[in-house]
């Protein structure tokens, strides 16, 4: 195969399939696609004279296990190749392979698949020597259908590092731009862990057309490198103007719209799973299942969104939907695991690990709660910062367009803890580390003087203190 044009081109194989003369055997096998293991159904297979590849030969489709088969084909050799939709999202035309037929052998089994995982990352990002995958795929209108160009797909994933400060967190980003075909490939991704990923619209685009799509979580399969994840932008005018009434550049993401969302919420063999809450992340939307685990969410805002679903008894799970605007989206989750749950419990209070209730009473500093700061609609902790009394919002992050650029009095740069440890990046490091829903308080102190003396750090600008739901519970 060859790069040509963005796609991977194979051999265009022909499309008729006129009996070949002096045909003597049988060819079947099985077409299977080696990302995730499966059968590609569906699947069109053709076989045509190697010497002759112009010429129209012969064509079978793969059945729902994607086997196929191939009867009368004379001795000689051939070009064998299938294609298939996914082929398509993936950027592949065909793929094929040379085989002999001899005429003595009755019978001859052709397995075709896709290429490895390992493959496609050598192909697409050269030869690595470490562990790292690629994620590929298009980005797309939520509106229209059509390929979103101009702009790029960001994938966050936060690395360790160790220096002579110690062993601390680093949101790292890799940017993978796109062109008029939407197509993206994004390379030197850790396959470790998950990953977020979020398309946008870039600058060049005028400002009644840039917009993003949400961040989703990808997961890459063990030993499987390669991830294919196609995205939805919905395109948005920017939400504020200045002087003037020109619109400023900054577009966020919609908290409401026309798509619709429907399905299941089952088990991993298929029971359904009633009262399960299903919420659209960013929006206030959320749908209960019923007894047979179905549920409808109306009014969602278009484009690729995470999805995240909760159920007593099971570990809450997330996943993603492409929601397009007037158009309703089937989707059926798998929740996860079952968990042992208790049959009673007596509380008598919930532990203030972080000492965060003690020094709320004290009156000293400003502090919101995790109910608070869902009241805020807030995308982030710098969303929910804004009217906090010794903070201001200067601008947008340049990183991240839905997060507000917080500064202290004099515009100084806040210090920023998470958990008790200091962030070095400060509170966008905050934000990049954890999702919003995950903040179970923050404290804010105008200056570090006044700050408790485990936050103080370095200089006297405002300090802001975030605990995770696992110390303020």
């Amino acid at each position: 195969m060859v790069m040509h044009s963005g796609r991977w081109m194979g051999c265009v194989l022909g499309v008729t399939m006129p009996a070949l003369v002096g045909a003597q055997s049988s060819i079947s096998g099985f077409v299977r696609d080696s990302l995730t293991g499966t059968p590609l159904g569906g699947a069109t297979i053709q076989l045509v004279l190697s010497a002759t590849p112009w010429v129209a030969g012969r064509m079978a489709r793969s059945d729902s296990i994607g086997r196929y088969r191939i009867d009368t084909v004379a001795a000689g050799q051939y070009l064998i190749g299938f294609t298939h939709p996914r082929l398509d999202s993936l950027g592949l035309d065909a793929v094929n392979r040379t085989i002999d037929v001899d005429k003595a052998i009755r019978y001859q089994r052709v397995d075709l698949a896709l290429p490895s995982g390992r493959t496609f990352v050598t192909t697409l990002c050269g030869a690595r020597t470490d562990s790292s995958g690629v994620i590929i795929g298009r980005v797309f209108s939520a509106d229209d259908g059509a390929p979103s160009s101009a702009g790029s797909v960001v994938v966050k994933f936060a690395q360790m590092r160790i220096d002579g400060g110690g062993v601390r967190r680093v949101q790292q980003q890799i940017v993978a731009p796109f062109g008029e075909d939407g197509r993206y490939v994004a390379c030197g991704i850790p396959t470790d862990a998950p990953v977020l990923a979020q398309a946008r619209t870039g600058a060049g685009e005028t400002l009644g057309k840039r917009g993003l799509s949400g961040e989703v979580e990808i997961v890459f399969a063990a030993r499987v490198p390669l991830v294919h994840r196609d995205l939805l932008i919905a395109i948005r005018q920017p939400d504020s103007t200045v002087a003037g009434g020109a619109p400023t550049a900054r577009p966020t993401l919609a908290k409401t719209g026309t798509a619709r969302l429907a399905g299941r919420v089952v088990t991993s063999d298929g029971k359904p799973v009633s009262g399960a809450r299903v919420s659209v992340q960013d929006t206030d939307v959320q749908a209960i299942s019923d007894s047979a685990g179905t549920f409808r969410a109306s009014g969602l805002p278009a484009g690729t969104r995470t999805v995240e679903v909760i159920a007593i008894g099971y570990t809450p799970i997330r996943t993603a939907a492409d929601l397009r605007s007037g158009r309703e989206t089937p989707l059926t989750i798998n929740i996860g695991a079952k968990v042992t749950t208790l049959t009673g419990v007596n509380v008598v209070a919930a532990p203030d690990r972080a000492g965060f209730i003690k020094r709320r009473t004290s009156g000293n500093g400003y502090y919101l709660d995790a109910s608070q700061i869902e009241a805020r609609g807030a995308q982030n902790v710098a969303s929910a910062l804004t009217s906090a009394p010794s903070l201001r919002g200067n601008g947008f992050d340049t990183a991240n367009p839905t997060r507000p650029r917080i500064s202290g009095r004099n515009n100084c740069t806040p210090s920023a803890y998470l958990d008790g440890q200091q962030i070095r990046d400060g509170l966008g490091g905050v934000d990049d580390l954890l999702t919003i829903r995950r903040v179970g308080g923050i404290e804010v102190y105008s200056t570090a003087a006044e700050a408790p003396a485990q936050f103080r750090g370095q200089g006297n600008c405002a300090v802001i203190v975030v605990w995770t739901k696992a110390y303020v519970p």
